[in-house]
């Protein structure tokens, strides 16, 4: 047993997401399911001290490792003998944070533990830990297949106006049906029934908000506030682009912090990287949707990093490890010299069965705000595996205002499109 190099353990890999692990002075194993271990690449399997492989399907459920924890347990514990006992356990991704909570607590291993760890992934929970704090959350009701017919009258009779149901430990927008009116949503319930772990909740108006950041000790070190321009609901949907743009207005970013502040405090989430969503209300008010202890997904922490400076992969993992923060001020996204605002644009992929890239359009308007990107290569074949969000290409922006990178988003959003062939009868 080497004892000079501590043992850290990795719940979940994706292999863009590789440099930001720390792996000088440490022992690392990873914990992940088979169809992920099978492609990894060569050079990314070196690097792990074991890797533990675990037998559960390979779905967008994002439940499925938490169902598997004593297998966790066991890998781990076999891990333990030969590099000795874990002092960390590191979860960056959504469907991680549960289950890696679950084996701090069970190891006695600090950090994020499973009381937090389910307040920031059951939207029932979470929403009644805030409901306390002076934050204001939408009306809510939690229901499931055993809810009396006569319970959901009730609720539809509440809500004058759209409802949602939605499960309460799903992401990314997944299996979210929305009604114009209770009659609708009755209606739906009559001939489908309600699923088990799902809410109900009221529709509200308004805008739809990102905000991303990095809390130590309670401390928030560095937070970026935006506004959706296409969400994950319309994404999933309507086929629509995903992006967002940050505010570029003091005032409103001041509210946002003291929100978000007052959120994290509710949820006991002191040391993390953390991903809320909110509304903003057509008479200015902000109301409170989701969080979760991780970093913003699509391309919102590559917008981040390269245009602030924070990277919000790797303070994932400094938090899960108790390293000190690289943000090392704190600070904002108005703290930025020459940077008035910036923003993100994650195109949707029409196609739903691999394809291959043909040809690629509208990059000739390129506007020079764009700072990053990523863009499939011609003969590049996508759809390949199941993913959260299949995506044409993906850009981040970097202007003056924010109407100035909304425009610019827009602009290019409307111009860049992929022309695909099917696999099976590709010629570029």
């Amino acid at each position: 047993m080497d004892t000079t190099r501590s043992h850290v353990v990795h719940i979940g890999f994706a292999e863009q997401h590789i440099d930001s692990i720390e792996f000088d002075g440490h022992q690392v194993s990873l914990l992940v399911h088979r169809h992920v271990a099978e492609r990894m690449s060569h050079a990314a399997r070196q690097r792990f001290a074991r890797i533990g492989v675990l037998d559960v399907p390979h779905t967008l459920e994002f439940d499925t490792y938490d169902q598997v924890l004593d297998q966790m347990i066991h890998l781990v514990e076999e891990f333990a003998a030969e590099l000795g006992p874990p002092t960390a356990i590191v979860a960056m991704y959504e469907h991680v944070t549960l289950p890696a909570a679950r084996l701090r607590d069970h190891f006695g291993v600090p950090g994020v533990d499973t009381e937090t760890a389910l307040l920031c992934r059951d939207k029932v929970l979470m929403k009644e830990a805030v409901r306390g704090g002076g934050i204001r959350i939408p009306e809510f009701w939690a229901v499931d297949a055993s809810t009396p017919y006569a319970d959901l009258e009730r609720i539809a009779a509440t809500v004058p106006g759209r409802l949602v149901l939605k499960p309460q430990r799903q992401a990314g927008s997944f299996g979210i049906s929305v009604f114009r009116d209770g009659a609708e949503f009755l209606a739906h319930a009559r001939a489908h029934g309600i699923p088990d772990d799902h809410e109900v909740e009221e529709f509200v108006e308004g805008e739809v908000c990102h905000v991303d950041g990095v809390v130590r000790d309670g401390e928030i070190r560095f937070i970026s506030a935006s506004r959706y321009i296409g969400d994950c609901l319309n994404f999933q949907t309507d086929g629509q682009h995903l992006s967002g743009v940050t505010f570029d207005d003091a005032s409103t970013l001041a509210r946002i912090t003291d929100f978000t502040a007052l959120v994290l405090k509710s949820l006991r989430l002191h040391t993390s990287t953390f991903h809320l969503e909110l509304f903003l209300t057509p008479d200015d008010e902000l109301v409170f949707l989701e969080v979760g202890n991780r970093f913003g997904g699509a391309y919102i922490s590559d917008s981040i990093r390269a245009v602030y400076g924070v990277d919000l992969v790797r303070e994932s993992v400094l938090a899960c490890m108790g390293l000190p923060s690289e943000a090392e001020a704190v600070t904002g996204i108005l703290d930025h010299e020459g940077v008035g605002a910036s923003g993100w644009l994650y195109t949707a992929l029409p196609e739903s069965e691999p394809c291959v890239v043909r040809r690629i359009r509208g990059l000739d308007t390129c506007p020079d705000s764009v700072v990053l990107s990523d863009i499939p290569g011609i003969g590049q074949t996508l759809n390949g595996d199941i993913t959260v969000f299949p995506t044409a290409g993906k850009f981040a922006f970097s202007g003056a205002s924010t109407a100035e990178v909304e425009r610019d988003i827009r602009r290019l959003a409307a111009s860049y499109a992929l022309e695909t062939v099917p696999r099976r009868t590709s010629h570029v």
